[in-house]
């Protein structure tokens, strides 16, 4: 299936059905009174995160989301029915844009949260609505209302705890492949990555995370060379990017740390906060380096690139050095979950002396008084 994280489409609610005006006429009974009923509720259209999709496409070549209009009332105190609502499934982390406006309307990251995108138009008073004892023949009614039309962009943000963000060919897909359930497209020329993927990386029983891997950047990502930048805005979600840095490039006249450098400086141009989130060095490759010389490389990588946070050393190929990475990385996106979530607030009726003493615990004399051995 094609990836595609980014759609424009045309969305309209529908009208509300008008309103009729009649009176009963039956034999004998003269005077009969209003009878025409309200027009029914046009439909709405609403938006829902789908865990199971992970593209937009749906949306690229269907274009106009349109609901139906609400029947118009009839007479002998009949109201229009009203019209179903509409439901745009969607992946999760779509965020709805107003073109006109430019404002974002929602953002779904719970997966079933209905959220309204477009309310339909109620329907119109029929002249039974009007009968009063002071108007006893009433002529009045109304049409429905129009229901909201808009014009939507919608952009695919991925959920992922960790990003993996490098030069193309430094090894970010077999790092993922390795460490998770992903199997992205692995061979050994630039660009085999051509959209984003999503593994589930576990570290123990109720421990596990998500890792994001984007095309490869390249100077110039900025202005649209290579792949462009358009993927970096999966990352902006992550807690934690790892920069894959090749130690063993095929070429020997690439710079693996002029290649990095430029990475960082793409960073900053795209979006300062992605910029400032925290990022960790993952020397890759190290199985390609003669053992004599992996020490020195390393370090000489680190000192050039004046790097102060953590550096792991790894193969992803021969997966070696994954353990010590992977606990860290579960460390710290834990602890960041904990920051993230706010401490439970306890209850000022709740009273932990007037609870009953535990069996286990409890003293032998105040065991006798226990009212349960009586």
């Amino acid at each position: 299936m094609k990836f595609v994280d980014e759609a424009t489409i045309d969305i309209a609610a529908g009208n509300g059905g008008a309103g009729c005006v009649s009176f009963r006429r039956e034999k004998f009974i003269a005077f009969g009174g209003p009878n025409g009923g309200d027009g029914g509720r046009g439909g709405s259209v609403w938006a829902v995160a789908d865990r199971n999709l992970n593209t937009l496409i749906d949306y690229r070549y269907a274009r106009r989301h349109e609901a139906r209009n609400g029947e118009a009332g009839r007479g002998s105190d009949q109201f229009g029915a009203a019209a179903e609502d509409i439901v745009l499934r969607v992946p999760v982390g779509t965020i709805f844009t107003d073109l006109e406006t430019e404002q974002v309307i929602t953002e779904l990251l719970v997966p079933g949260e209905p959220v309204l995108l477009a309310k339909g138009g109620d329907g119109g008073f029929g002249n039974l609505h009007y009968k009063s004892s002071t108007n006893r023949a009433p002529k009045q009614k109304t049409p429905g209302w129009p229901g909201q039309a808009m014009k939507l962009k919608l952009e695919l943000r991925v959920l992922a705890d960790v990003g993996l963000l490098g030069m193309p060919n430094a090894g970010k897909s077999t790092l993922i492949a390795a460490i998770s359930n992903a199997r992205p497209k692995i061979a050994d020329y630039p660009f085999t990555t051509l959209h984003p993927n999503l593994g589930v990386v576990r570290v123990g029983p109720e421990r596990s995370f998500v890792v994001a891997d984007i095309p490869g950047l390249i100077e110039g990502a900025a202005e649209g060379a290579g792949l462009g930048h358009q993927f970096l805005r999966h990352l902006q979600r992550t807690r934690l990017l790892l920069h894959i840095i090749d130690l063993a490039p095929f070429d020997d006249a690439v710079d693996p740390v002029a290649q990095a450098r430029a990475i960082v400086k793409e960073l900053a141009k795209y979006d300062p906060a992605l910029h400032a989130k925290p990022r960790w060095l993952v020397l890759n490759k190290l199985d390609m380096v003669p053992e004599a010389e992996q020490a020195a490389r390393v370090k000489e990588v680190v000192r050039r690139l004046r790097f102060k946070g953590p550096v792991f050393e790894i193969s992803a190929l021969a997966r070696q050095g994954l353990a010590p990475l992977l606990h860290a990385i579960w460390d710290h996106v834990a602890a960041q979950q904990r920051a993230d979530s706010p401490p439970a607030e306890i209850d000022p009726r709740f009273d932990a002396a007037a609870l009953p003493i535990p069996l286990a615990s409890a003293p032998d004399d105040q065991i006798s008084d226990d009212p349960r051995f009586r």
